[in-house]
């Protein structure tokens, strides 16, 4: 991989944690100039990051106007979390009675982050909710998986911004836990009906707006997510 396109990885995957952990709001301008001094690149390290943002649907761009947050509608929103419910199931038979005790503690200690961080910093929060989903698609070293679940993920985490009541994220660490032990037992039906309450639970509360803090600068998430650049 050149050095131009490692970094507008590296680019890509700061912006796609700012967003998944709700740091960026839906419809957030991304001024290319910014950008370039945040994370000390190049206005072409800069698109291509856009570029690949916009193919896993996390960012619009358009002409003459840069680029932006995505801003998913209602309709589309809801066939994301179809689409993801259904690839999750896939996930959960993939996985069950064939995971490891080191990737079982490995996402057990996911999960005890999320219970740290639950009710200290949303965002953190956010991080580590996320990441038990996308290390369970990964583990399936499925390629097909990982490329067409993943950015379904990151895309559910801007519909629940858009849709969600403040609370949503409420109880899902237990529920991850009780996941993890049906997994590792080798219990697939129960695994699967448990991912499933999960998520219908998660989803059902994306169906109320919600008031939003606008009062976080954009330099300021930026200089957070670029301080390990």
């Amino acid at each position: 991989m050149s050095e131009g396109r490692n970094n507008a990885q590296h680019v890509c995957d700061a912006l796609t944690n700012a967003i998944v952990e709700q740091a960026l709001a839906p419809e957030t301008k991304l001024p290319e100039e910014l950008i370039c001094n945040q994370f000390g690149v190049s206005r072409h390290v800069v698109r291509t990051a856009f570029q690949m943002l916009s193919a896993d649907g996390l960012v619009d761009i358009r002409q003459n106007k840069g680029a932006t947050v995505a801003k998913p509608s209602f309709e589309h929103g809801m066939d994301v979390l179809r689409i993801r419910m259904e690839l999750e199931d896939v996930v959960i038979r993939y996985l069950a009675g064939n995971i490891s005790k080191t990737q079982a503690a490995e996402l057990r200690d996911s999960v005890k982050r999320e219970h740290e961080y639950l009710n200290k910093d949303h965002a953190l929060y956010m991080r580590y909710a996320c990441a038990f989903h996308r290390s369970l698609v990964r583990m399936t070293n499925s390629n097909i998986l990982i490329k067409y679940l993943e950015p379904l993920l990151s895309q559910s985490s801007l519909v629940l911004y858009l849709y969600g009541r403040p609370n949503w994220t409420k109880c899902n660490a237990d529920e991850h836990l009780e996941i993890i032990d049906s997994l590792e037992a080798g219990e697939e039906t129960k695994a699967a009906g448990l991912m499933k309450h999960h998520l219908e639970a998660m989803f059902q509360r994306a169906f109320a707006d919600a008031a939003k803090d606008e009062t976080t600068s954009l330099i300021d998430v930026l200089a957070k997510y670029s301080e390990s650049f």
